[in-house]
């Protein structure tokens, strides 16, 4: 599914993110930010995980959760379009979950249950 892909592609740059804000922690002045900011983004990697996880296992609750991520992610990418590669890679990745979720297949599967 397109959907748990992308999701897992967003979960993984969450955990690179929360993995380089624990590693530089340049001083004892910047530890309390840099504690809280991987903390954050480990917390948000594991809820974009476990929301791709339970889509796959085809839980109807999960699409919203998703849904809203991408939007935040466009979001995201719309903010930052002055660096084209970084904005089209956010975009991309935000447009092929959004089209996932929305597909007629998705949407079929997750009525089912």
């Amino acid at each position: 599914m397109l959907t748990v892909f992308a999701a897992g592609i967003e979960a993984a740059a969450m955990l690179l993110w929360a993995a380089l804000d624990f590693v530089r922690i340049p001083d004892a002045a910047s530890l309390t930010t840099a504690i809280a900011g991987g903390l954050f983004f480990l917390l948000c990697a594991a809820c974009i995980g476990w929301c791709a996880f339970m889509f796959w296992r085809l839980e109807s609750w999960s699409r919203a959760p998703l849904v809203l991520v991408q939007l935040i992610v466009l979001g995201l990418a719309w903010n930052l379009r002055e660096d084209l590669a970084v904005a089209g890679g956010l975009a991309l990745v935000a447009v092929v979950a959004l089209v996932g979720v929305f597909a007629p297949p998705s949407i079929a599967a997750l009525e089912e249950r």
